[in-house]
């Protein structure tokens, strides 16, 4: 449920938004799950990971694999990441790195 509002609410911003939201968001995530106000921990983790990956690509340090997220949200992640390298808000090597550190797994 968290992750379904979260992907509308990213989907419907403008791109130049969505790394400042993102961050924002899961502040909020990290403080629900410390504070164990949420039904399910796995939609927080999987957009707790996608924004640290963000901000390993925003600071150019060595993108490390994740572990493995649901497809549905790898593929939500993936038309992200499109937006915002076509807007110039991340590098064009971003898809690759997100390629590595998310392998899609069948």
């Amino acid at each position: 449920m968290v992750f379904g509002a979260f992907s509308k609410m990213i989907h419907n911003m403008p791109v130049q938004a969505v790394l400042k939201t993102l961050e924002l968001q899961c502040r909020m995530l990290e403080a629900d799950l410390e504070n164990h106000r949420l039904a399910s921990d796995e939609d927080a983790l999987s957009i707790l990971c996608f924004n640290q990956f963000l901000q390993t690509i925003k600071i150019g340090q060595k993108v490390q694999r994740f572990r493995s997220l649901p497809l549905d949200h790898l593929e939500f992640y993936r038309e992200t990441i499109t937006r915002l390298v076509n807007a110039k808000e991340l590098p064009a090597s971003a898809m690759e790195h997100f390629e590595h550190a998310f392998p899609m797994v069948a």
